[in-house]
């Protein structure tokens, strides 16, 4: 794996990534914008100097995500070339209280995926998540970024990251979550219940949230794709607070 590319002058700086698990779905070298910060002369001399980085190293789509309010920036990536193809909201939620109570034939069982659950939670993947920066771009096929999400699933189970869940010994959804370095605060990463089993959405992500007040974890947060209305509805209704809009950009070189 490359160092991240870093690159800083008098008007700015910004840092880039190659991704090489987004080349293995889509078939061509993929980066993404980790931050820029530039004034309103600087961000296209900045996108231009990742670009040259990015071509040296085969890259042929670069992503980035802005603040919705960065409206100078966001002007630069338009006369830079760059498409606005999706829009995420962050959300987090700080302590566990108050949580709805669910009742315990409902309660769902959370364990470690292993190799033999992973067919079965790949078709979920593929079947029932619609969502995401690649899903969302029109210039993306949708069996390229379906197969992404695929990919995700089974990257997560190698990092140990991967919880499936099981309700009546049957499964029914998949969780995915990443503690900071204090063990306080958790990304939830991918989230998700089989189309035929939505009913159990709910105790599905209280079930998580409990998993985590239960580890001493202090607060958890979450980015969404703002298409994905029924799961931003449903964090709502499970206490979780808003806290930024950001658009995604990409750019074919």
């Amino acid at each position: 794996m490359t160092s991240p590319f870093e690159y800083q002058c008098d008007t700015g700086r910004i840092s880039a990534r190659l991704t090489p698990w987004d080349k293995r779905a889509l078939g061509f070298g993929t980066a993404e914008v980790l931050s820029i910060e530039a004034n309103a002369v600087g961000a296209e001399l900045l996108l231009e100097r990742v670009e040259e980085w990015a071509c040296q190293n085969g890259v042929r789509y670069v992503f980035g995500r802005l603040p919705a309010a960065s409206r100078t920036m966001r002007a630069s990536m338009e006369r830079a070339g760059y498409a606005m193809i999706e829009c995420s909201i962050t959300l987090s939620r700080d302590g566990f209280a108050g949580l709805p109570a669910v009742p315990t034939r409902m309660r769902p069982q959370f364990r470690a995926a292993t190799l033999d659950d992973l067919p079965a939670l790949q078709s979920m993947a593929r079947e029932d998540f619609h969502h995401g920066r690649f899903l969302e771009d029109p210039a993306i096929s949708h069996e390229a970024a379906a197969q992404r999400t695929i990919n995700w699933i089974g990257d997560l189970l190698d990092q140990g990251l991967l919880q499936a869940v099981e309700l009546s010994g049957k499964l029914i959804g998949f969780h995915a979550e990443r503690l900071g370095l204090d063990a306080t605060h958790a990304d939830l990463i991918l989230t998700g219940a089989a189309h035929r089993y939505a009913m159990f959405s709910m105790p599905l992500w209280i079930g998580a949230l409990n998993r985590l007040r239960d580890r001493n974890v202090q607060r958890c947060s979450t980015l969404v794709s703002a298409a994905n209305v029924g799961v931003i509805n449903l964090y709502a209704r499970l206490g979780f607070h808003y806290d930024a809009t950001l658009f995604g950009y990409r750019k074919f070189l």
